[in-house]
Formats: C-alpha cells, sequence, structure tokens
C-alpha cells in the first residue's frame, strides 16, 4: 500500500484553463464571445467584445464549494482545493490541506472495507513523530453523520516539547469498499482552522 500521505499536486480551473497569455500572473482564462483575458479572483474586469460591446465581469470564490467522490461528499471552504490521486489497489485519496497544516483525507476503497484498518493508518500518520519522541495518547471513537451513518475508529493526540496534534481517522464500508476520512491539525491551529473539520462533519454524506 501507498503513502498514506501521497497526495498529488492539481491545477484548478475555471471557465477555460489555459496557459496562453504567460507572464501576465493571472491564475484563469476567461473568454466572452470569443475575447480571451486572464483573470484572478477578486478581480473585476472591462472586456470588449468583438461586437464593440462593452461588458463588466467580477471572478469571485464561491464561500462554500460542494466536493463529491464517486460515493461520497462533503462542503469546504472555496479558498481551497481538493486534491485527487489515484494510490493504486482500487484506492483514491481526496486530500485538502491547507498551508499550515490542517487536513482532511477521503479515501474511497474498491474491494476492501477500510473499518479494519483506522489504527494502521493511524500508525502511518503519526509514526515519524513518535519516532522524534512525541508521547500519544489514543482512545476509539465514532462520528454519526445527519444522514444516520456511522463510521468508527480512532483518534489521538501526540505531544512534544513545541506541538500537540490532533488526529481523527474513521471509516465504514462493505466488503466490496468503504470509504475511510482522516483529519488532522496542530491545536494551537484550531480557533483558526478548526472550521474546515466542522464543516466536513456537518456535510460528509457517504453512500455506505
Amino acid at each position: 500500500m501507498r503513502s498514506f500521505f501521497y497526495v498529488a499536486t492539481v491545477l484548478a480551473s475555471c471557465l477555460a484553463a489555459a496557459t496562453a497569455f504567460a507572464g501576465d500572473g493571472k491564475g484563469f482564462r476567461l473568454t466572452i464571445d470569443g475575447v480571451e483575458v486572464g483573470i484572478n479572483p477578486g478581480d473585476t474586469l472591462d472586456v470588449t467584445t468583438k461586437d464593440g460591446r462593452k461588458l463588466s465581469v467580477e471572478l469571485r470564490r464561491s464561500d462554500t464549494v460542494t466536493f463529491a467522490g464517486t460515493k461520497f461528499s462533503f462542503d469546504h471552504d472555496g479558498q481551497f482545493t481538493v486534491a485527487k490521486s489515484d494510490l493504486g489497489g482500487g484506492i483514491m485519496q481526496y486530500a485538502l490541506i491547507t498551508p499550515i497544516g490542517t487536513g482532511v483525507i477521503v479515501q474511497e476503497y474498491k474491494g476492501l472495507n477500510p473499518s479494519s484498518i483506522t489504527d494502521f493508518m493511524l500508525q502511518q500518520m503519526v509514526q515519524e513523530g513518535i519516532d522524534g519522541g512525541a508521547k500519544i495518547k489514543k482512545e476509539a471513537t465514532q462520528r454519526t453523520l445527519t444522514a444516520g451513518n456511522v463510521l468508527k475508529g480512532v483518534k489521538a493526540e501526540t505531544t512534544t516539547t513545541n506541538d500537540v496534534m490532533d488526529y481523527e481517522i474513521v471509516a465504514t464500508g462493505r466488503p466490496d469498499g468503504g470509504i475511510l476520512v482522516a483529519t488532522f491539525a496542530n491545536k494551537e491551529n484550531l480557533p483558526k482552522e478548526g472550521a474546515i473539520i466542522d464543516k466536513l462533519w456537518s456535510s460528509l454524506k457517504v453512500e455506505y
């Protein structure tokens, strides 16, 4: 099994993505009536169409975006992007990780019920810290979603001289497949980014 933290880099696209106009520093390409311009979220531009009409256009990020896999969906803040990775062996991984290290990872499994591997996943996530001297406390946990689905697993806290990290790994499934969800955050960042994890749990839907 490939590393749990293998996360592919993805490029977000909006309306029309291209590498034209290289050097203008804009992250997105907007095409209106065949006229293409560079634009970043928050920009307002005046565009002249081919027939001479002048239009004012603005690109804004949605406050909340719903991300959907094959057997799950959840809401997240529109400023973030979910990266998709094929880990092989029937495992697809979807990861949202903020610049300061708060993370949400969802894995879809085919041919395996991941409910039996939550402890293994926790071990993979914390092993480097434990090897470096971190102390760990863990306990069984479960999450009941709004639709009634129950995901069971383990949560843990690792402590070093400088940091306290919170982890939670839960899963549900059947012999033919399932969903595993992991969250992690530095405890000092929870006042700022804990809402990311709260939004996941309040909106998560799974089909198992």
